[in-house]
């Protein structure tokens, strides 16, 4: 039975990190080769907060000390910016103590976080947290980034979602297909420009006949009266969905859409959700998207550039074989974000870290 000591945040709040980390505890609780001892690093409403952050920080090294000796592979898993302020301690006391360690750094953007770090921090992570014995990444672009800088081992470890049940999806998929034209295109995520929330907004006046775009997530910076102003009665706010109403909610639209230029963008979960709907996507040829969207399950434009989204939007909407295309193309591709598919490489990695 290999030992795990698994470090890194559960919900609340529910997002993308949370939802992930969530999901490899619940499937190494599952096998009986793992005992998991389980350190949650998520503050909650209070994760801005300076001394919620240090209490957090001071809670998690302790914790790690204490059972260095208890365990055989420490995993922890931050953001970039939580990455970088605790890993080099975990890696350092657990080299110390001859225990072998894996890193996992949500999100896609860690290769560019090194690039703008000062000479000295750049010397830190090299030193530490690119000394892990593994560090898991989401993309192949950060990969390539880091790859000339690494001493440890670097992996691909890409974002991930339970699929469907085999039943449901099929009946799903059947309503879908009896369907004659795209004309229900959804986003999901936080409503921040640099999502692309202005690209939708301003293609409001040039939607097909009888398409809309519902718009669901948090309200950071818009309001639903702007939406709604600005929408002309083709774009809605629909309010916020948890989890499980993600994945009931998913099915009654036809594509999604997310034209983001979002700096921090990995692999968008929320298109690992789509492709497991049968649902492809319009979004940006944008940072690491294009290693998860082509043209067999989804169309690319470049960021900001609302004509050529429209465009995307009547190609699908005027088209019906060239949608149902698509749609056979995303269910295909949702097998790469299947959850079994990566808890089972983590699982075998921290086996060959114990057998070394």
């Amino acid at each position: 039975m290999i030992r795990l000591l698994l470090i890194g945040p559960l919900p609340p709040p529910m997002g993308g990190d949370t939802r992930h980390f969530a999901t490899l505890v619940e499937d190494l609780g599952a096998h009986r080769r793992f005992s998991v001892k389980l350190l949650n690093t998520s503050r909650g409403v209070e994760h801005s907060r300076l001394l919620p952050n240090m209490a957090a920080a001071a809670r998690t090294l302790l914790t790690l000390i204490g059972n260095l000796h208890k365990v055989d592979v420490v995993s922890f898993h931050a953001s970039d910016r939580g990455m970088f302020l605790l890993g080099p301690a975990i890696v350092v006391l657990s080299k110390l103590a001859r225990t072998p360690t894996v890193l996992r750094v949500f999100g896609g953007s860690f290769g560019d976080f090194y690039r703008k770090r000062g000479v000295l921090g750049r010397a830190l992570m090299r030193a530490s947290i690119l000394s892990a014995d593994v560090v898991l990444l989401q993309t192949l672009r950060a990969i390539e980034q880091l790859r000339p800088h690494a001493r440890g081992k670097l992996e691909w470890f890409s974002t991930y979602v339970k699929l469907p049940a085999r039943d449901a999806a099929g009946q799903r998929r059947i309503a879908q297909d009896a369907r004659t034209a795209c004309s229900r295109f959804v986003f999901l995520g936080h409503l921040w420009r640099t999502k692309g929330l202005e690209t939708i907004l301003e293609s409001a006046p040039h939607l097909p006949d009888g398409c809309t775009i519902d718009i669901y997530g948090p309200l950071d910076e818009y309001t639903p009266e702007a939406v709604q102003e600005r929408g002309m009665g083709r774009v809605h706010y629909r309010g916020f969905l948890t989890q499980a109403q993600v994945e009931s909610t998913l099915w009654a639209y036809d594509c999604l859409v997310l034209p983001t230029f979002h700096p921090g963008e990995g692999y968008p979960g929320v298109i690992a959700e789509a492709f497991a709907h049968g649902l492809p996507v319009i979004t940006t040829r944008w940072l690491a998207i294009p290693e998860i969207v082509d043209e067999q399950c989804g169309i690319l434009i470049e960021p900001g550039d609302t004509r050529a989204f429209v465009a995307a939007m009547n190609a699908l909407n005027a088209d019906s074989g060239y949608w149902r295309k698509l749609c056979e193309g995303a269910r295909q591709r949702a097998a790469r974000f299947d959850h079994c598919v990566w808890s089972t490489k983590f699982e075998e990695i921290c086996q060959q870290l114990t057998q070394a």
